[in-house]
C-alpha cells in the first residue's frame, strides 16, 4: 500500500480539490438541512420515485383535473434534477467509499510502523536525545492500562 500512497502528490491533491469545487458550482444550488428538517421531509426512495413518475405520465396524458396552480413543468424539471442528482451522488458515494477505504487501509499501515519504530526506539534506549521524545510518546498511550500496553508489546515484539 505505501508504494500507493506517493502517488499522490501536492499537485495531484490541490487539482482534486479543485476539480471537487468545480463540481460543486456545475451542480445546482445545493441546500444544508438540520436533521429536523430531515425528518420533517417525505423520503423519495425507489417505491416513492416510481409513484413520482406514475403520476408524471397520468398528468401528461390528462392535465386538466390539476389545479391552475399546479406547475408541470416545475414538476417535470424538479423529477428530472432529482434523477440526475441520485446518479451523480452515487457516483460519489462509490468514490467516496474508496477513497476512505484506502484511507483507513493506509493509516492502519502507517500506525502499524509507528507503534513498530515506538518499540524500537523504546528497546534500543539510545542516549538522552530520545528521552523526551519518548516521555511524550508514552502518554499516548497511558490511558489504556499497564496490562493492554503489556499486552500489545507482548505481541508486537514477536513480530
Amino acid at each position: 500500500m505505501s508504494a500507493d500512497v506517493s502517488s499522490l502528490s501536492q499537485i495531484n491533491r490541490d487539482e482534486i480539490l479543485q476539480l471537487l469545487t468545480l463540481l460543486r458550482d456545475k451542480l445546482p444550488p445545493l441546500r444544508d438541512l438540520t436533521a429536523e428538517e430531515r425528518r420533517s421531509l417525505s423520503g423519495m426512495g425507489d417505491k416513492n420515485r416510481s409513484f413520482a413518475g406514475k403520476v408524471l405520465e397520468v398528468i401528461l396524458q390528462d392535465p386538466e383535473f390539476l389545479p391552475r396552480s399546479f406547475d408541470v413543468n416545475q414538476y417535470q424539471r424538479d423529477l428530472a434534477t432529482f434523477d440526475d442528482l441520485s446518479t451523480i451522488a452515487l457516483a460519489l458515494t462509490r468514490l467516496l467509499d474508496l477513497v476512505n477505504a484506502t484511507a483507513t487501509a493506509i493509516g492502519s499501515e502507517v500506525y502499524d510502523d509507528a507503534l513498530s519504530a515506538y518499540r524500537y526506539a523504546k528497546a534500543s534506549g539510545q542516549g538522552a536525545s530520545l528521552e523526551a521524545m519518548m516521555t511524550e510518546m508514552k502518554q499516548r498511550f497511558a490511558q489504556q492500562g499497564k496490562k493492554k500496553d503489556k499486552e500489545a508489546e507482548k505481541s508486537k515484539v514477536k513480530e
